[in-house]
């Protein structure tokens, strides 16, 4: 059976690797055995390469990849989005994918130690590279169960049902004490490459997010403080390991960076749509796309350029942006209007601009020509570069922009989160963490700490946000602000309220804002400033906003409503914050009962 498995993977790996068709024809693939394979670090990275495809990313051909998929929450919303899972699964490959990778990753870690003469940096490295992706599938499975079965070793029979295993479920904090310490091996042992592959700095930034998470779960959902205690400490060092490396920075505020003078994009959408981000400053590793040559591409400007509805952006996400002096806009002595365009992005973090459109409301059927139309009027274009447009790879699915997998950006975010959770952050924090991303990429003067639980700007205490009804400090409040921001449609945001225990952000009966939009007031003056153009003028504005879905606020303003009649979401307290376990595998293996708690 081994050597059955191990075939399938090498005639996948042939398909896949031109540098490698050589070497895989040396043998009939049915002549590969596991005797005869691993003989040389090159076996190694031969197989090892098969474990890239655990990073979806932008997707490949229609598939949406992590950038959607993940995205759906108060942030950006589809007209059907709800909290999916109702009744419970048979099967699910949310389940059996992460053990099918875990499996190879022991077989790997095995296969080192019998290939002779191997150099012993070689070895490490390898290891390094294998635990990395065991870590990896199983932070993912804790992210979605809870408690799991941890597997270090072989499962060997397939056919008997042993992968099903019998071993019954360990406790997550165990589970992601494994999972530390296998990143912690890989960055102490993997040597540092290029951009495009795993190395080093990959498995800080990881175990900077991973343990970042479990600490925010054990202190907000399990109320384990000593435990969340021992993994803040953990995803700071992890964070600060690649800050000090100095391999990494941000790019210096440019609204121009890259594009055209017609359609210029800054430097931080410049990390979303370049066709190219080798040498990128920013990136830790990203994935290649590559239309001409490899036949790699993905769908992200089809799907955000599209004459059916695509995703938009939610009023509580567009009010989450501070405004240009660095305070949020119910505190600002700016202004923020939101029934004209002018109001609503003038004087704001300049990252908003880059993520939204400035320039164009956009609800369904008011502008079909170009493909330009969202669930909420609020048009996400942080993936869309204009300079593609009548382009081959401006059509889905031919786009071929490279995609950010893990982002400096992100481990300055884990960084000064985890410095304030500890209790311990600092000016010095702030100014090596999120004022770098805050002048950098948003604009916007820097926060100074203002006591324990305080933050300031410019010397003006930041008052409490109206939407904070989870008793979290204002300093808390404000870096998570900045992280929702600059993370953006990023995939994070889902799982973010979910560690932090705030799943009533997702509930549209007491958080409406996360499901409405553009006020209709902005939609009718927007049509009435632009019916003129070619674009607008075979528009019937009625007949625009009767197909639209609407929500009247307490105040009586009416703003655009992304969910359909037919759904209206709600978050269960007691059991939407894990997925439970499919039916089958629990028939498989009675020790993984009971189920999570309110799917027993």
């Amino acid at each position: 059976m081994k050597n059955k498995f191990l075939a399938i993977i090498l005639a996948v790996a042939s398909l896949n690797l031109v540098a490698c068709e050589d070497y895989l024809n040396e043998m009939p693939q049915d002549q590969f055995t596991d005797d005869t394979y691993w003989t040389s670090a090159t076996s190694l990275e031969t197989y090892g390469n098969l474990f890239y495809d655990n990073f979806s990313a932008y997707g490949s051909g229609w598939s949406k990849g992590q950038y959607h998929n993940f995205s759906m929450s108060d942030d950006y919303n589809s007209e059907d989005f709800s909290i999916p899972t109702v009744n419970i699964p048979t099967s699910s490959s949310a389940w059996s994918s992460p053990y099918i990778e875990i499996r190879r990753a022991n077989i790997m870690i095995n296969r080192i130690a019998k290939i002779e003469n191997l150099a012993a940096d070689d070895a490490a490295h390898w290891e390094g590279f294998a635990r990395f992706f065991r870590a990896m599938m199983h932070f993912n499975l804790v992210q979605t169960y809870g408690d799991v079965p941890w597997v270090d070793t072989e499962i060997v029979d397939i056919d008997n049902g042993e992968e099903a295993m019998s071993q019954p479920r360990n406790d997550r904090a165990e589970v992601m004490k494994n999972v530390c310490a296998d990143l912690q091996f890989a960055g102490e042992n993997m040597r540092h490459t290029s951009n495009n592959t795993i190395n080093d700095m990959c498995a800080w930034a990881l175990l900077s997010r991973a343990a970042l998470y479990e600490a925010a779960w054990q202190k907000y959902q399990e109320g384990n403080t000593q435990v969340a205690k021992e993994f803040y400490t953990i995803a700071k060092n992890a964070a600060d390991k690649v800050i000090s490396s100095g391999h990494y920075s941000i790019s210096e505020f440019n609204l121009n960076a890259a594009g055209t003078e017609e359609y210029p994009i800054g430097n931080y959408k410049a990390n979303y749509v370049s066709k190219s981000l080798a040498g990128n400053p920013e990136m830790i590793l990203y994935k290649v796309y590559e239309y001409g040559t490899v036949k790699l591409a993905h769908a992200m400007q089809g799907w955000s350029c599209s004459s059916s509805k695509t995703w938009g952006m939610t009023k509580s996400a567009m009010e989450s942006f501070v405004m240009s002096d660095g305070l949020p806009f119910y505190q600002s002595e700016l202004g923020y209007d939101d029934t004209t365009v002018e109001g609503i992005f003038a004087n704001r973090d300049a990252r908003l601009a880059q993520i939204v459109s400035p320039t164009v409301i956009a609800p369904s059927g008011l502008n079909y020509e170009e493909g330009i139309n969202s669930t909420t009027g609020y048009w996400t274009n942080k993936f869309v570069d204009w300079n593609d447009y009548g382009k081959g790879t401006w059509n889905a699915p031919y786009n071929d922009t490279d995609a950010p997998i893990y982002t400096y950006a992100e481990v300055l975010l884990n960084y000064a989160e985890a410095c304030a959770e500890l209790g311990t952050i600092t000016n010095a924090d702030l100014d090596k963490s999120i004022n770098i991303l805050r002048k950098k990429h948003g604009n916007i003067p820097a926060l100074t700490v203002n006591g324990k639980e305080e933050v300031a700007v410019n010397g003006v205490t930041i008052e409490k946000d109206p939407a904070n009804i989870f008793g979290v400090s204002n300093l808390l409040w404000e870096l998570r602000r900045e992280r929702r921001n600059e993370l953006m449609c990023d995939g994070f945001r889902k799982a973010d309220i979910y560690r932090w225990k705030m799943g009533k952000l997702l509930d549209n009966s007491i958080n409406p804002d996360g499901c409405i939009g553009a006020s209709k007031d902005v939609i009718v003056a927007f049509y009435e400033a632009n019916k003129t153009n070619n674009l607008y003028k075979e528009v019937n504005l009625e007949t625009v906003l009767a197909d639209l879905y609407w929500y009247t606020a307490a105040d009586g303003k009416v703003y655009t409503r992304s969910l359909s009649p037919e759904y209206s979401r709600t978050f269960d307290e007691t059991k939407n914050y894990l997925e439970p376990i499919p039916s089958g595998q629990i028939q498989l293996n009675p020790n993984l009962a009971p189920n999570n708690p309110g799917w027993e």
